[in-house]
């Protein structure tokens, strides 16, 4: 009785010495609770697995590390990993306690074989499965069983754009960078001297030649150059262009090398998928539509706009001391741009391109709206993770 006892405290004690693990519960939009798991923090869903951090007693030891949960609330993965990227393909990369290299697994925790890389990226949808992998500083791509199909001999950008990728040879001296395509062949010859790595939008990337900022086809020939200051990207037909130096000076001009939108800010966010634009004077932004009329007013310390994705806009007002986004005086506005109007509702979430968005009552208490700003899941959580793949996490 006494060992038990005395098994008892030790193993109190050895988790009172560490994060503990809460009560998360796994919902559905409804609001049904799913499953509940014991661990310290939990992530998205991705492709039906997410990663969960937490403390497991195994043989009268306590071992906390990241793991994998299904969405029926089972391990399949054991959370003894150092560290577990997201599912964003049918593999993910883990590393082990005490190694130095990544591993890639599968869903059901199977390790692939693969080269020992101390630096791994991410898979995504648009990136053709291939998944940016780094040796002694020098980047290649492997697929998704783990096969090297682009040798680590590259700098450069770590995601595929339009089915190419910017890169230079790591042995280059001057950096000359060109594109490649997902098997590794040089579709535009690496030849342009520049500061960085440029992508694909709508057919067209920066490149620098002559010290000049252009725009060039996916074969490299140039197709549009201005007189009218430096190419900083492409956007709805319109290319967006500083003018003076320290990057200020933002304007927009059409392909006939006319200003469309005189080259009045000082700093500018180009146009986003639903065609608004953030733009900044004197400290203040504002936003605007593609032919440059101002749609948000130029009163707003932050704004955020990507309404397809947030679920709406919002406008955070100057303020004399720093404070946070959730305390701070803001706006909020429809797709339609008109003022949300959000009674006992603290602060939004952004909704990560789901149906439901998270919101804060005057006390704190989390819940859910769907996209016409109606509650759905009352505000009755302490914790509210956005909805990924029609779960999300909440707790009491």
């Amino acid at each position: 009785m006494r060992k038990v006892a005395l098994l008892l405290i030790l193993v109190f004690i050895g988790l009172t010495s560490q994060a503990k693990n809460k009560t998360w519960m796994c919902i559905n939009e409804l609001g049904e609770t799913v499953f509940t798991i014991e661990a310290i923090f939990v992530s998205d869903f991705h492709n039906g697995l997410a990663v969960v951090h937490k403390n497991t007693l195994v043989n009268n030891k306590w071992i906390t590390g990241d793991g994998y949960v299904n969405t029926k609330g089972e391990i399949v993965v054991p959370c003894d990993l150092d560290k577990a990227y997201d599912f964003n393909a049918n593999v993910a990369w883990v590393k082990r306690e005490g190694e130095d290299f990544y591993r890639l697994i599968d869903k059901s925790g199977k390790v692939l074989p693969t080269k020992k890389y101390d630096k791994v990226g991410k898979f995504f949808d648009s990136d053709l499965k291939r998944c940016a992998v780094y040796q002694d500083g020098k980047m290649g791509f492997v697929d998704e069983l783990g096969n090297e199909v682009i040798p680590c001999q590259y700098t450069g950008a770590s995601y595929f754009s339009e089915g190419l990728v910017s890169v230079a040879l790591a042995s280059s001296v001057k950096g000359e960078y060109g594109f490649i395509n997902r098997d590794g062949e040089v579709v535009i010859p690496l030849e342009f001297i520049q500061a960085g790595t440029s992508s694909f939008h709508n057919g067209m990337a920066r490149a620098t030649v002559g010290g000049k900022t252009v725009l060039i086809d996916k074969k490299g020939n140039v197709v549009f150059k201005t007189k009218n200051g430096n190419i900083q990207g492409v956007s709805y037909g319109l290319i967006s262009v500083i003018t003076k130096p320290n990057r200020g000076g933002w304007g927009w001009i059409n392909f006939k090398d006319e200003f469309v939108v005189d080259p009045i800010y000082d700093h500018a966010i180009n146009f986003n998928e639903d065609g608004y634009a953030v733009v900044e004077q004197d400290g203040l932004k504002g936003m605007m539509d593609t032919t440059g009329k101002m749609v948000l007013p130029m009163k707003y310390e932050t704004i955020y706009c990507d309404i397809s994705e947030d679920g709406y806009f919002c406008g955070v007002y100057p303020s004399k001391q720093v404070t946070s986004l959730a305390n701070a005086e803001k706006d909020y506005f429809d797709a339609n741009l008109n003022k949300i109007s959000l009674e006992n509702v603290k602060y939004l979430m952004g909704a990560k391109n789901g149906n439901r968005i998270v919101f804060a009552n005057l006390e704190g208490k989390k819940g859910y709206m769907d996209r016409n700003y109606q509650i759905v899941i009352p505000p009755l959580f302490t914790k509210a993770k956005t909805f990924h793949e029609g779960l999300a996490w909440v707790r009491h």
